[in-house]
């Protein structure tokens, strides 16, 4: 069902489909936002109408004085019609984690796809959504950030014919429209009650979706009751790893990518104090040699940075003798900008963790300046180095990690890279020139 909020706690409907809800009711010795799952009393306040709910707020007022109605969705018209429109060419672990994802769909079975960046998580799951929507079931392939949502849309329609998509996202129309498959971001599913037979969550590590309980509550209250979740992550938390450890959900392991080329393994260069540098309007000498290096061999780069001033200031510093540009999650130009990227008429991309997922770039070096940042864990980094060599033409790639001083977490990516490339030897995954 897709669910709106309505002025009026008590308004009458004459539809017997239609479902009416208290945007806010009691719950033990307190309150409870049906909207949002909220329970916290010190996020809710009074107006001279009532009580509000402030967590979900930026959304619609849920209030004491106000409802939640429920309307149905038009059913499938799909039923057995819908086909691939390409042709899918899945590697070995694909093929068999792809047949996990149907099993668990079947079953109605919650499972985790834990594979590196480059495995090709997102095609692993075609089979399973064609089946679904075959069925006349609803899916949502959910991911936690607006710009994966615009690079998966335009590949949707072309692998899926005769699928009804719409993509959900902060600022789109179609919220109130009925499809068969949507690609949404995890904010975008408190539009949605009891509505999905599969979710399909994409990158369940990133924020804003990692440890926060709103967004988990809105993926749970969108599907059915027996509506499995299909897990995909490169870097899975503690959390998801204990309910493995407890053998309270399953899972499937692929330490390769999709190519059987190894993950590049980062090299740590120690800098002088980025920050300090750029307060006298200068650049750490190893970082401009790099971008130096970069330019003479024309090769398109990925320059992560740690927050917006840092971004900022080396933009301005070297966009005088370097093609480069700087975006940001606020930035206007943001599409624009990555597009450019994309098309190759921008060498270098100056970025925060923004675009750390989801943007694919063929042949592409990366580095990651002030690496010992707080913002740069194991999780961010792998993310990170993740970007790089994920084509088959381009397999390799140079990846730097300039920092100040060398972290735990650097040490822990580096470990975690090391594993899975083991892992993959061991296993003989990888191809045989690269295996040695």
């Amino acid at each position: 069902m897709i669910e709106r909020i309505v002025k009026g706690e008590n308004k009458r409907i004459s539809n017997d489909d239609i479902q009416l809800r208290a945007c806010i009711s009691k719950k033990n010795n307190g309150l409870m936002c049906n909207r949002c799952g909220n329970t916290d009393r010190n996020l809710f306040s009074k107006d001279e109408l009532g009580t509000y709910c402030r967590q979900c707020i930026t959304f619609d007022k849920s209030a004491t004085y106000r409802s939640i109605i429920y309307t149905p969705s038009r059913k499938s018209d799909v039923y057995g019609k819908s086909i691939l429109g390409i042709d899918l060419l899945l590697s070995k672990q694909q093929a068999i984690a792809s047949k996990k994802c149907q099993i668990a769909y079947r079953k109605k079975k919650d499972l985790l796809i834990w594979a590196v960046c480059g495995a090709g998580k997102t095609e692993i799951t075609y089979d399973a959504i064609i089946e679904a929507v075959n069925k006349g079931n609803r899916v949502c392939f959910a991911t936690p950030r607006k710009d994966v949502v615009l690079e998966l849309l335009p590949r949707f329609e072309v692998s899926f014919n005769n699928v009804t998509i719409h993509a959900l996202y902060g600022g789109s129309t179609n919220k109130e429209k009925s499809a068969d498959l949507y690609i949404a971001t995890t904010h975008q599913l408190i539009h949605f009650y009891n509505h999905f037979d599969l979710i399909i969550l994409d990158e369940v590590d990133a924020f804003p979706f990692k440890n926060n309980k709103m967004l988990y509550f809105f993926v749970n209250k969108s599907k059915k009751p027996d509506a499995p979740i299909i897990y995909l992550t490169a870097t899975p938390t503690k959390a998801y790893k204990r309910r493995i450890e407890r053998k309270q959900l399953d899972y499937h392991l692929i330490p390769v990518r999709f190519h059987r080329y190894p993950i590049p393994k980062p090299i740590i260069k120690i800098t002088g104090d980025v920050k300090k540098h750029l307060k006298r309007n200068r650049i750490p000498r190893e970082i401009y040699k790099w971008f130096k290096a970069k330019k003479q061999l024309k090769k398109q780069c990925f320059v992560f940075v740690p927050d917006v001033k840092t971004g900022s200031l080396i933009e301005s510093i070297l966009s005088s003798e370097f093609n480069c540009r700087f975006v940001h999650s606020e930035s206007k130009e943001r599409r624009e900008i990555v597009s450019l990227f994309r098309h190759t008429s921008l060498q270098f991309i100056i970025t925060t963790t923004i675009l750390e997922r989801g943007v694919t770039v063929p042949n592409v070096d990366v580095c990651i300046i002030g690496c010992e940042d707080r913002i740069y864990d194991e999780s961010a980094i792998v993310q990170i180095v993740g970007r790089a060599g994920r084509k088959k033409d381009y397999p390799t790639a140079d990846v730097i990690l300039f920092a100040y001083v060398k972290t735990t977490e650097m040490s822990k990516a580096i470990e975690h890279i090391d594993y899975m490339n083991t892992l993959g030897k061991k296993q003989k995954l990888l191809r045989k020139e690269t295996s040695k």
